[in-house]
């Protein structure tokens, strides 16, 4: 992670790379929501307050926002910071109102077009903008590079504890 005030290097991400993960994602994505019942949709997760209807939702959702997050970063404007003693109950409360009339397959149509935005938004970075970043999440400064790493390791951090090759 490249922190302000931290001179900025010339090193390019492997492209293919961060795609072959993005795709690896989208695999576990589907191969976890396939798994699950109508029942599992409303089945409370065992390691969360959420749903795994809940948890999909969440997953799509802040795919959907990458590529703008990755637009903000690249003009040094973050997003999403409010103190995580407000947002994430704000996150479960605007989830829940979310999933109440999503289905599984609607969530997996919105997933794979966010996963298409995101991976045309990848396609788009100019090498000299890779470094650049902000503070997201309420956790800190992330890079562009680290944005287009935060749907495999978030879906890793929601699914952690949870089956999602049943």
């Amino acid at each position: 992670m490249v922190k302000p005030g931290v001179p900025i290097t010339t090193r390019v991400p492997d492209r293919a790379a961060i795609c072959a993960e993005l795709e690896a994602t989208r695999t576990a994505f589907h191969r976890w929501a396939d798994s699950l019942s109508d029942a599992d949709w409303h089945r409370k997760s065992a390691s969360s307050e959420w749903t795994l209807g809940e948890i999909l939702v969440h997953l799509t959702w802040s795919l959907e926002y990458l590529p703008r997050e990755v637009a903000c970063a690249v003009q040094g404007k973050g997003m999403f910071n409010a103190p995580k003693l407000i947002a994430d109950p704000l996150s479960l409360f605007y989830m829940r109102w979310l999933a109440r009339k999503a289905t599984k397959e609607s969530i997996v149509r919105r997933y794979d077009t966010a996963m298409g935005a995101a991976i045309a938004a990848l396609n788009n970075v100019r090498d000299e903008d890779w470094a650049k970043g902000a503070n997201f999440y309420g956790e800190g400064f992330h890079s562009v590079e680290d944005l287009f790493h935060t749907p495999a390791n978030h879906f890793k951090e929601h699914t952690a504890g949870i089956a999602t090759d049943q």
